[in-house]
């Protein structure tokens, strides 16, 4: 069994579809398509949580910050 999922999104990123690592583990009575996830991340957080369609936990994080750009 799964203990933990990630999601990880580049500095730009803002949308995800991923799938759900703990579905694919049981995917015989799945569709491809029903494991997987769709999500946001706002552009100015770091990380977030969702869940899958069956319930399963996943974090969400941002690899990255961009540095700020000199004025």
């Amino acid at each position: 069994m799964i203990e933990r999922q990630h999601v990880w999104l580049g500095p730009e990123a803002t949308s995800f579809d991923e799938p759900c690592e703990a579905c694919l583990a049981v995917r015989e009575s799945l569709a491809a398509e029903a494991c997987v996830v769709h999500g946001t991340l706002r552009p100015d957080a770091d990380v977030g949580f969702t869940t899958c369609r069956r319930g399963h936990r996943i974090v969400v994080r941002r690899i990255v910050r961009p540095l700020a750009r000199a004025v």
